[in-house]
């Protein structure tokens, strides 16, 4: 009895002491805001290869799985017949998996790399031609409103002077350095000279970063079955085993989510990009390879991808053919129909299980608080809440033998609705 007091007491204590912990941290970190904020920034650059190593050990997962598992069958399993073929096998899969990347990254940056410099220049160079048209039109269309021409025009003449100047005197040499740099890369490895450009130096250091990234997500693919073993026992060490359970479900449902969406959106982007760059080329809309790049890219964003997408594509092209930038519209309004109602569900699926508004809603959220990140991973990230809390809502409907099925509580309430018969709500089914 006196144990049972003391246990009591000493609950009581240590559950006041981390309130009181967590409130002085809360403080702290309030107070020092700026300098935690500087150390979290710094500690994301200094990390960022391995976070590009996480990623990319994360999309090469289903490649190397796929290759692992052919590999396996060859000759009747005899590759991994043995441990020490096992592992081979499974270097010899990541090693492909790499070489698959690298020659998907070289194909697809040999195609678009110079067709997008090509494009890019030559709307630099016409950019004066355009905004002298535009000024045209624009004096044109005010002619017959005095007042409203001498207030807009010029403000129009400065924000043209000033897209014009930072074009021609910022956008165009970095640009050219970027061309001389790649081309540099493509035909020797000698040491850099003095005179090293600032663009020049981001791309080696982005090189190194992208050399550590590769050699860390070699590391996790070899590693990745003793590091989910160590996962799995952090967990059944901590929770109950039933509690445990769940928690390996539903991060292995968050991992089926998240890569399905992700692998299989950027599947349906590059099929889209390929799609509108044929499509431009054939119906000769101007900047063919930038216009499909920029489509193929704001893809990836559900929803209101193909939005951000057209929007800039109609505008340039608006300012060389208007009338070819309505049929721009009218090409993007049909490949987007294509895309939603049959490609892109034909490769995702109901990869997210979310109805349109909590689509819509995980993306203005996300997209809100991390930007174009956020808009790309809003989706899946809300999907994995969503099922958590489903889950959650169905165990305690269950606990106290309440339907789990939405339709049973419209225009009811908890004691009109009838109890719940599934044998497989709960705990039971894990």
């Amino acid at each position: 009895m006196k144990r049972q007091k003391y246990a009591s007491y000493i609950a009581a204590g240590v559950t006041a002491f981390l309130v009181i912990a967590a409130a002085l941290l809360l403080a702290f970190a309030l107070l020092r805001f700026e300098r935690i904020s500087s150390f979290c920034a710094t500690l994301s650059d200094i990390l960022r290869p391995v976070t590009f190593g996480l990623v990319l050990a994360f999309l090469l997962l289903p490649v190397h799985r796929n290759i692992y598992g052919f590999l396996s069958k060859i000759k009747g399993g005899v590759l991994c017949a043995t441990e020490r073929r096992k592992s081979i096998t499974g270097l010899a899969a990541i090693l492909l998996s790499l070489l698959v990347l690298f020659v998907a990254i070289y194909l697809l940056l040999a195609m678009l790399i110079p067709q997008v410099y090509v494009s890019v220049v030559g709307l630099i160079r016409a950019m004066p031609d355009y905004i002298r048209s535009a000024q045209s039109w624009l004096q044109e269309f005010l002619k017959n409103n005095p007042d409203v021409q001498a207030v807009l025009m010029p403000i129009y003449s400065s924000l043209a002077a000033s897209l014009q100047e930072w074009l021609q005197s910022d956008l165009l040499p970095n640009l050219e350095s970027v061309n001389s740099t790649l081309n540099w890369l493509q035909t020797t490895f000698w040491p850099v000279a003095s005179g090293v450009s600032s663009v020049m130096l981001e791309v080696l250091y982005f090189l190194k970063d992208a050399l550590i990234a590769v050699i860390v997500s070699v590391y996790l693919l070899v590693r990745k079955d003793t590091f989910a073993a160590q996962s799995k026992k952090i967990v059944y060490s901590i929770f109950r085993t039933k509690h445990a359970d769940m928690v390996v479900e539903e991060t292995r449902n968050a991992y089926r989510i998240l890569s399905g969406f992700i692998i299989g959106k950027l599947i349906d982007s590059l099929i889209i990009g390929v799609i509108c760059f044929m499509g431009c080329s054939v119906l000769r809309f101007p900047y063919p390879a930038l216009v499909a790049t920029v489509v193929g890219v704001t893809n990836i964003i559900p929803f209101f991808g193909p939005f951000i997408g057209a929007i800039p594509c109609f505008l340039l092209i608006l300012l060389v053919d208007p009338i070819k930038s309505l049929y721009f519209l009218l090409f993007i309004f049909v490949l987007q129909q294509f895309d939603g109602n049959i490609l892109g569900p034909k490769i995702l699926g109901d990869s997210t299980g979310l109805d349109a508004f909590w689509v819509l809603f995980s993306i203005l959220l996300f997209g809100g608080l991390f930007g174009f990140t956020g808009m790309v991973l809003g989706v899946p990230v809300f999907a994995m809440i969503y099922s958590i809390l489903n889950r959650l809502v169905r165990i305690g409907l269950t606990r106290r033998g309440l339907p789990v099925e939405t339709g049973e509580y419209i225009g009811k309430t908890a004691a009109m609705a009838p109890r719940s018969t599934d044998p497989d709500d709960g705990w039971d089914n894990k």
